[in-house]
């Protein structure tokens, strides 16, 4: 299904964890060139500034020649639409070919990816009026077809995305009693979609995948608590739902979304903490940002100058005082980025390599044998020839 060459995928992978072990030291120059020459990658990866530049020209090609051939159909719009769709699959052979051509996260295939899914889509859209609920199926269907053709991490949150947006837009039509609902249902979706995602995570089955699942991960505890979060609750009950409110008048269980807004962060850090998962951790603290806010907009204890202030001295000195306490490991946590065990194989892998490189001995001749004979004798036996 993956469109890249799988066992230049997995050599890549080695390839980074015999960098992350010279960076620390584990492994010396010489060792991580014999993992390069023994895992060898074709791909064509330029450094991150070719890469741009390489994204933007293939935009403006691309652009410029769609602009070309629609100056033909600008008196009509279906007309458009459809050109807009087959040159949308021209886009996307393009993408094919140039896979083939060996490019890997090049600028080249990260611009077709994104000009084939935009053209396609929009195409469909121009050519006929479609609903909310099947234009999330169609951007679903396109951003999980080429996440597992291509292992986008974007793609892999557009696709988490637009699934819950077709869960939401297909209870919607069912009636007020799903409309006053729907925050559970959006967070249980979002609860079920982390702890399947945990689950492919261990398989090794899917380590290629393993950037885009983890993206997947951070998008659905987002959405768990963002569907729980009482302004974001608040707000869309009144702007889709025509929720309204008096003065002073609170939204139905209100309280609950209150708690859901202080809790769920607290609960990611914990849970990051007992389990020493980073993306739980790292999610709850970022979140706590947006308890701040919600709790801000509703009740202004302070002037906004001097909490901002506040706070960011004090997550200042929070910081600096974790990093010096943790330089050293303790309790299984450290302030320096670990590697990730989901690699543990490919590492054993590598560190076999270089044990193998490191202590060959010489070479022995095969073993033939016993051979008899070669001497002068008449017997079997050896003489002053031997």
């Amino acid at each position: 299904m993956i469109a890249y060459n799988n066992e230049w995928l997995r050599n890549l992978l080695i390839r980074n964890q015999a960098d992350k072990a010279h960076e620390t030291s584990c492994i010396s120059k010489t060792e991580k060139e014999q993992v390069y020459n023994a895992y060898p990658v074709g791909f064509y990866t330029p450094n991150i500034f070719v890469r741009i530049g390489l994204f933007i020209l293939t935009v403006i090609i691309v652009t410029f020649s769609l602009g070309l051939f629609s100056l033909l159909f600008m008196e009509h719009t279906e007309q458009l639409g459809i050109l807009f769709v087959f040159f949308g699959l021209l886009v996307y052979a393009g993408l094919e070919m140039m896979v083939r051509n060996r490019h890997y996260k090049s600028g080249v295939d990260d611009a077709l990816i994104w000009m084939a899914a935009g053209n396609i889509i929009g195409g469909l859209n121009a050519t006929t009026t479609i609903l909310p609920l099947v234009n999330a199926l169609l951007i679903f269907a396109m951003a999980l077809f080429l996440f597992l053709r291509f292992t986008g991490m974007v793609m892999a949150a557009i696709a988490s995305l637009a699934l819950l947006a077709v869960i939401f837009y297909s209870l919607v039509q069912l009636g007020p009693i799903t409309k006053a609902i729907m925050p559970f249902v959006i967070m249980t979706a979002s609860a079920l979609m982390y702890f399947f995602v945990q689950q492919q995570l261990a398989n090794k089955k899917w380590k290629q995948y393993a950037s885009g699942l983890q993206s997947i991960s951070v998008t659905a505890l987002v959405c768990l608590y963002a569907a729980g979060n009482y302004y974001i609750v608040r707000e869309a009950s009144i702007s889709m739902f025509n929720l309204s409110l008096q003065p002073g008048q609170d939204i139905p269980f209100g309280w609950l979304f209150w708690l859901f807004t202080v809790a769920i962060p607290v609960i990611y850090i914990v849970r990051g903490i007992q389990k020493k998962d980073a993306i739980l951790l790292r999610v709850g603290l970022l979140l706590v940002a947006a308890v701040v806010f919600t709790v801000r907009f509703y009740y202004h204890l302070l002037p906004a100058e001097i909490v901002m202030v506040t706070g960011g001295v004090v997550f200042i000195g929070i910081a600096y005082a974790l990093i010096k306490y943790l330089h050293e490991p303790k309790y299984g946590f450290t302030y320096k980025e670990q590697q990730h065990d989901s690699m543990l194989m490919d590492k054993l892998h590598a560190e076999s390599l270089v044990i193998a490189q490191t202590f060959s001995g010489p070479s022995l001749p095969p073993d033939t044998g016993t051979q008899f004979g070669g001497g002068t004798g008449s017997g079997g036996g050896a003489s002053s020839a031997y």
